[in-house]
C-alpha cells in the first residue's frame, strides 16, 4: 500500500490485508475509488448514514467525498482483505480525450457512493486481480494501466449512467454552509477542505461561517463534536473509546481532556453524573 494519502491517489490498484481493526487515516476521498471487499468487513460512514460492506461487496466512491472508513478483520482472526482501483482525475481526462467521451455536468441526483452488483465484465476484472494478492512480484506498470482501462470499460458496461458519474464535472458555486457543516462536522479535515467543498475561498468561508454561527469554525466544530459525544454516551450507551474517532478527535486523550474542559467531568464519569441528577 502507498505510504501516504497523497501518493495513494494516483492511478493505481492497491491491495490491503490486515488482522487488526483500524480506521483509515484520510477522511477525504480525493479521487474516484472502486473498492471490492474480499474478506472481513468495511464500515464506511457518510454524513447521514453508516454502511457495513461484507465480503463480495463492491462500492464506488466519488472524488471530493467526506467519508470515514474502518477495516474490520473476521472475528475468527482471519485478515481483512480489500482491493482498491484508484481512477485519478487526469487519467480519466486522458481516457475521455482518447475515446471522445463527452463530459457533462454531474446530475444532482447522482449519489456520491454506489453499491454495485457486478455484472460479467466487472466480475471478470475483479477475479483477474485476485492472483496478485500476496504475490511477491508486483503488477507491472503496463499491466496496471491495462487493468485500469479495463476498470473504466467494465464500469461503463455496468450501468449506462456511470459515464456522467465517472467523467462529469461538478456544478460550480456556493452551497448552503450551515446545512453542510451540520451534516459534516465530524470529519477531521483541514479548514481549507471545508471551504473548497462549500465552493468558497478560505477567507470567504471564515467570514460566512462567523455570520451564520456567530463564532469561528474551529471553536464551533469542537463544541459541536463534544455535544454529539455527550448525546452518544447518554442516549445510545456508547463508550468513549468507541466514538472519539467517529466524531473527529485524533486520540482518546485529547477527547477526554476537551470533554472535561467543556462539561467539568471526564466522559467516563458521564453516566455516573447524569444518574445522580
Amino acid at each position: 500500500m502507498a505510504g501516504n494519502s497523497n501518493s495513494f491517489y494516483i492511478p493505481n490498484i492497491v491491495f490491503f490485508s490486515g488482522t487488526r481493526k483500524e480506521h483509515a487515516q484520510d477522511e477525504f476521498v480525493q479521487e474516484h475509488v472502486l473498492t471490492h471487499v474480499v474478506a472481513g468487513e468495511l464500515r464506511y460512514s457518510e454524513a447521514d448514514k453508516e454502511t457495513i460492506a461484507k465480503p463480495g461487496d463492491t462500492i464506488l466512491f466519488r472524488r471530493n467525498l467526506l467519508v470515514k472508513c474502518e477495516k474490520r478483520p473476521h472475528p475468527d482472526g482471519s485478515p481483512f482483505k480489500v482491493v482498491n482501483f484508484i481512477l485519478e482525475r487526469l487519467f480519466l481526462e486522458q481516457y475521455a480525450v482518447k475515446h471522445n467521451v463527452k463530459r457533462a455536468v454531474i446530475p444532482p441526483a447522482h449519489k456520491p457512493v454506489l453499491l454495485l452488483q457486478p455484472k460479467a465484465p466487472l466480475l471478470g476484472l475483479l477475479h483477474s486481480v485476485y492472483p496478485y494478492f500476496g504475490s511477491p512480484k508486483p503488477m507491472s506498470k503496463d499491466m496496471l494501466y491495462h487493468k485500469l482501462n479495463e476498470t473504466i470499460l467494465a464500469l461503463l458496461e455496468q450501468e449506462e449512467e456511470l459515464d456522467s458519474w465517472l467523467f462529469g464535472k461538478s456544478q460550480e458555486g456556493k452551497i448552503d454552509l450551515g446545512d453542510f457543516m451540520q451534516r459534516n462536522y465530524m470529519f477531521n479535515v483541514p479548514m481549507t477542505k471545508f471551504a473548497e467543498l462549500t465552493g468558497r475561498s478560505l477567507s470567504t468561508f471564515q467570514r460566512d461561517f462567523q455570520r451564520i454561527f456567530g463564532t469561528n469554525a474551529a471553536a464551533w466544530l469542537l463544541k459541536r463534536r463534544l455535544q454529539a459525544a455527550h448525546h452518544a454516551i447518554t442516549t445510545k450507551q456508547q463508550k468513549p473509546v468507541d466514538i472519539y474517532l467517529d466524531l473527529g478527535f485524533e486520540d482518546i486523550a485529547h477527547f477526554s481532556r476537551t470533554f472535561k474542559n467543556e462539561f467539568g467531568y471526564n466522559p467516563s464519569r458521564l453516566k455516573e453524573v447524569t444518574a445522580g441528577k
